[in-house]
């Protein structure tokens, strides 16, 4: 601005002083050409001028951005130093328990093994326990059908109860129907009475229907004891009584295969034989059901122990059967010990 005024100043001296017109015309567009000279660089200096503060805020900001990245520097710093000491800690950590592994003479493979081995034992022990569960299941249903069978009992003997003629209990786990030998036999002998058949008769009516279900007659006597030559001793005594008992049973339609007898003399005994009440109790003929053997604890596992010990290959051929006429069989007798 300065500078054109100046030229002007000249120019109108030079106007005065009578200057050429030629001289005076370059010179004013020499100013006219300074003029847009100057409007063009007044304008690119706003230009510059305003991109100058466009690059300070810009700056400002990129700043800012570099002292909040700087910040989250230092504090994945400070995060990383806390996640190596935690990493430092737990490398001890891990070495003293490998120390400690190593001082108690384990290790993974110790472990997995053991693990293995706890796994194949609670195996085994569901297996057990499942089979444990089937037998039980087995032995409630044999229960069931025992208690059923007992009441089927009760119910076709309950007339003979109730006249007193037998009793029927539990006795070391076993059911026992009980007929005095009083009312069975004459003192001394062995030949049944007229009662003692009819007793026998009417028994042997119910248990003549049980399928599948073995009886053991024995005969029992009180202390007093006998000598006779057909008798030396109670045990021929009780073991004949129970041989009638079964013979009898037999005609009654009992099949002999169902049927052992036994004497067990004096050596059994309900109760003392210190009075003649208590000696009457004492001398009788007890029927006692025999426990099937499917019924036992256990017999599956039996059952499977001999199948595997039987050999499962034959080389020759069994011998033929010849068919034979079957025979009734004959009582045994077993005498039997306290």
């Amino acid at each position: 601005m300065k500078k054109l005024l100046l030229v002007l100043v000249v120019t109108m001296l030079f106007a005065s002083c009578g200057i050429n017109k030629d001289v005076h015309k370059k010179t004013v567009n020499d100013l006219k050409k300074s003029q847009l000279l100057y409007k063009k660089e007044h304008i690119k200096t706003k230009k510059l001028i305003a991109a100058c503060k466009s690059l300070q805020k810009d700056i400002k900001v990129l700043k800012a951005d570099m002292m909040k990245l700087l910040n989250e520097k230092m504090n994945l710093k400070k995060e990383k130093e806390v996640l190596n000491q935690k990493f430092l800690d737990t490398l001890e950590l891990l070495d003293t328990l490998k120390a400690e592994l190593t001082s108690k003479g384990s290790n993974l493979e110790a472990l997995e093994a053991k693990q293995k081995e706890l796994s194949a034992e609670r195996q085994k022990m569901q297996a057990e326990k499942q089979h444990l569960l089937e037998q039980l299941a087995r032995l409630k249903k044999a229960a069931e059908l025992r208690n059923q069978e007992f009441q089927k009992i009760m119910g076709s003997l309950q007339k003979m109860i109730d006249a007193g003629t037998l009793t029927v209990t539990i006795r070391k786990g076993r059911m026992i129907v009980s007929l005095s030998s009083d009312i069975l036999f004459p003192s001394g002998r062995t030949t049944l009475t007229d009662d003692g058949k009819a007793a026998i008769a009417e028994l042997s009516a119910t248990l003549s229907t049980l399928d599948n279900r073995a009886f053991l007659v024995v005969g029992h006597s009180d202390s007093s004891p006998i000598r006779t030559k057909r008798y030396p001793s109670n045990w021929e005594l009780s073991s004949q009584r129970a041989i009638e008992v079964v013979r009898l049973m037999v005609e009654n339609e009992v099949k002999p295969e169902m049927l052992t007898a036994g004497g067990a003399a004096e050596f059994d005994p309900l109760v003392d034989n210190d009075t003649l009440e208590n000696k009457a109790q004492n001398r009788r003929v007890e029927i006692i059901f025999l426990p099937k053997i499917d019924e036992l604890p256990g017999f599956d596992s039996i059952k499977k122990e001999a199948a595997k010990k039987e050999s499962p290959q034959q080389t020759q051929p069994a011998p033929a059967v010849v068919p034979q006429e079957k025979k009734a069989k004959k009582p045994v007798v077993t005498p039997q010990k306290k």
